[in-house]
């Protein structure tokens, strides 16, 4: 076979991949992968092009529109595919939507996007720790906590309900029983198996309580596990340290106070 043939053969190769949205996902996947948010969001886009308001596609692609910082367009492109979506793809489309919105600080909004959601879905965990996490962020911490400790009737296991509720229940004012529960989930955690992830966020968790007790040894600690680079360390060892400090001037006003 000439040359020429086979050029030919690879040029409707590639038109044949190009109009094939299936390979799209899978280049967008593979730079997913590589932390590559832009290519990434470049493929799932052209695949969402050719199956517009497709739930499977549009998922990733409004993932990686979000690490771009692209926010809006990520929320629209969730939106055009509500109307197909089944029950199973509302529920995770509901949840990207809510980190949407709560990393735009639109909380309130994230909360009316989750409550009919759970209101069709009772027993979906997940849904509940985004509510809570919705809940926090707009200065509901009660029913924040509520809503953690709904997600653990529903999952007991559930590691993110745990860890957000310990952290609520510290700000709230009682990091030594935040500090018993989050050491024990985070054992837990360790002896399930448990994601490099979820256990980063534990240890996240744990260097701010260990700060508002006054541990700073330990929360460096705590934070190096949880951070990536030592430059992360250094920001949030300032930012444990102006806590401590700032809880303890709470202290003393209510001191004066009484």
């Amino acid at each position: 076979m000439s040359n020429a043939s086979h050029n030919a053969q690879d040029v409707a190769r590639e038109r044949q991949a190009a109009r094939n949205p299936e390979s799209m996902m899978k280049v967008g996947d593979s730079a997913r992968a590589r932390g590559e948010w832009s290519t990434a969001a470049a493929f799932y886009g052209r695949a969402v092009a050719l199956r517009p308001g497709q739930p499977d596609y549009v998922g990733p692609y409004a993932e990686a529109l979000m690490h771009q910082g692209r926010t809006n367009e990520a929320i629209e492109a969730i939106h055009s595919a509500e109307a197909n979506a089944t029950s199973a793809e509302r529920v995770r489309l509901a949840l990207l939507l809510a980190q949407l919105l709560n990393t735009s600080q639109r909380s309130q909004e994230a909360i009316g996007v989750l409550l009919p959601v759970i209101q069709q879905n009772p027993n979906s965990a997940p849904l509940r720790v985004a509510l809570g996490i919705s809940y926090e962020i707009s200065g509901d911490a009660q029913g924040a906590r509520q809503s953690y400790r709904d997600a653990l009737r529903i999952d007991p296991n559930n590691i993110a309900a745990a860890n957000d509720l310990a952290l609520s229940e510290a700000l709230a004012g009682q990091p030594r029983q935040a500090l018993t529960e989050l050491l024990a989930l985070r054992t837990q955690a360790v002896e399930r198996g448990a994601s490099a992830a979820s256990l980063s966020t534990i240890d996240g968790n744990l260097a701010i309580v260990y700060a508002l007790e006054g541990k700073l040894s330990n929360a460096r600690q705590s934070a190096r596990s949880a951070a990536l680079s030592s430059e992360q360390i250094q920001q949030n060892m300032r930012f444990y340290t102006l806590l401590h400090a700032a809880q303890g001037v709470d202290a003393a006003s209510s001191v004066a106070g009484d």
